[in-house]
C-alpha cells in the first residue's frame, strides 16, 4: 500500500453500531400513588413474560406528574385474578392496556442508550468491551509493530504475510507465511508455533533443573536460555536448504521446509526495535530466543499479535485457543477475513475466550 498508516481504530461487534430495532409490547396505565403496589402484585406475571432476556427494559415510565405506565410484556390481556387485584388497588377504575414499542436489543454504547431510550426507558450496563479511545503513545506503538509485521511479510513471506507476537512490548516471536509451500503455514500459525516451542522447552528445562537431572550447574535462567537456544538452532537447521522456504533465515543460514522458520534477528532492522531508538546490546535482547518469555507463561496469555493482513478463520481460532489478548492488523482480507470482512469472530459469545481487535486507518493519498 502506498498510503500511510495514520490511525488505529477498534473493531467492535455489529451490535455496537446497529440501528434500533423495535418490537411491540403492552403496558397498563395507573396513578403515581399506586405504582409501587401494582408492581409488587404484577412482579411474577411480568417476569414470566419478559424473563431474563429483557432486563435492560425499565419496568415503568412516567407519563406526567400523576400517571405512570407499567410494562406488562407481550400479552395484551391480564389474568382474571390479577385484574381483580389491580382493580382493587386502582379504586375500581378500569385498567386499560396500551401497545408500546420498545428496543429489541440492549444498548451497547452511550449513544445508543440516549437514542433508544426515547421509545421506552432503558438501563445502560457498561459492557466488558466498552468503547474506548487509545492514547497517542499506544497508537504510535501499535503502528510501529504493525510496520514490523509488514516488513516481516515482505521480506520473508511467500505471500507477504507477516505476524509479530509481543509481551510487555517485547517481541516473543515473528514469522512470515509459507503458504506457497504448505497450505497451513500461515504467518500466525508459524509465529504461535515459535512461541509454543520456547514455552515447551522452558517448561522442560525448568523441570529438569529443579529435579536435579540437568547437566547445568549455573544459574537456572541462564541454563534454560542456553538449552532453548541450542535446541531451537538444531531443529531449525535440519534438512536441505530450500530458497522458497527461507522465510526467516539470515543469509547463510538454512531452514528446513518442514520446521518452524527461525526469524531471530532477521525479521527487523536493528533500528526498528520497540523504542525506535539506537540498537545497543540491551535492545537486541528483545529479539533473543527466550529473554522476553516468562517461565510461568500459559500459552500466549497477554500476548499482542500484530499482523500485516486480517487473519483467516483458521488463524483467528488459533489465536483464540492460544489466549491472545489483542490483535492488530493492517490489510483487509475481503474473501476470508474472520475479524472484520466476513465475520467478527472475537464477538461470538459462545467462545470461551475473547480478544480485542484493532485495524489500521490509512490516509487517502
Amino acid at each position: 500500500m502506498d498510503s500511510q498508516i495514520v490511525d488505529i481504530e477498534q473493531v467492535y461487534p455489529d451490535s455496537y453500531t446497529q440501528a434500533i430495532e423495535l418490537i411491540p409490547m403492552y403496558c397498563l396505565e395507573t396513578t403515581k400513588d399506586t405504582t409501587k403496589e401494582c408492581l409488587n402484585v404484577m412482579r411474577n406475571f411480568v417476569n414470566s413474560q419478559l424473563g431474563n432476556n429483557y432486563n435492560y427494559l425499565k419496568r415503568c415510565r412516567k407519563i406526567n406528574d400523576e400517571n405512570v405506565q407499567i410494562l406488562v410484556g407481550f400479552c395484551d390481556k391480564l389474568p382474571d385474578d390479577l385484574l381483580i387485584e389491580l382493580l382493587q388497588i386502582n379504586g375500581g377504575k378500569p385498567i386499560t392496556m396500551k401497545m408500546v414499542h420498545v428496543s429489541k436489543h440492549p444498548p451497547m454504547t452511550r449513544k445508543q442508550y440516549a437514542e433508544w431510550s426515547v421509545h421506552w426507558p432503558l438501563y445502560y450496563r457498561k459492557p466488558a468491551n466498552e468503547v474506548t479511545t487509545l492514547a497517542k503513545e499506544e497508537i504510535k506503538k501499535f503502528i510501529h509493530f504493525v510496520h514490523i509485521a509488514i516488513r516481516v511479510g515482505k521480506n520473508f513471506g511467500t505471500c507477504q504475510g507477516g505476524c509479530v507476537l509481543t509481551h510487555n512490548d517485547k517481541i516473543i516471536a515473528c514469522s512470515g507465511d509459507n503458504i506457497k509451500n504448505h497450505p497451513l503455514q500461515h504467518a500466525v500459525m508459524l509465529a504461535i508455533e515459535q512461541a509454543s516451542f520456547k514455552l515447551r522447552y522452558l517448561w522442560k528445562m525448568k523441570k529438569e533443573v529443579h529435579m536435579g537431572t540437568s547437566d547445568c550447574k549455573s544459574n537456572t535462567t541462564d541454563c534454560i536460555t542456553n538449552h532453548v537456544q541450542n535446541a531451537h538452532t538444531s531443529e531449525c537447521q535440519q534438512g536441505p536448504s530450500n530458497k522458497k522456504c527461507r522465510i526467516g533465515s539470515r543469509e547463510g543460514d538454512s531452514v528446513s521446509g518442514g520446521s518452524t522458520p527461525n526469524l531471530k534477528f532477521a525479521a527487523v532492522d536493528q533500528d526498528e526495535l520497540v523504542d525506535g531508538g539506537a540498537a545497543d546490546g540491551e535492545d537486541l535482547t528483545r529479539l533473543s530466543m527466550v529473554n522476553a518469555v516468562e517461565d510461568d507463561q500459559y500459552l500466549c496469555t497477554n500476548y499482542y499479535a500484530y499482523l500485516s493482513h486480517e487473519p483467516c478463520f483458521m488463524c483467528a481460532m488459533a489465536m483464540v485457543h492460544s489466549r491472545i489478548k489483542c490483535v492488530i492488523f493492517d490489510e483487509l482480507n475481503r474473501d476470508n477475513g474472520a475479524l472484520f470482512s466476513r465475520a467478527k469472530l472475537h464477538s461470538v459469545k459462545n467462545l470461551n475466550h475473547h480478544f480485542k481487535v484493532y485495524k489500521t486507518v490509512r490516509s487517502n493519498s
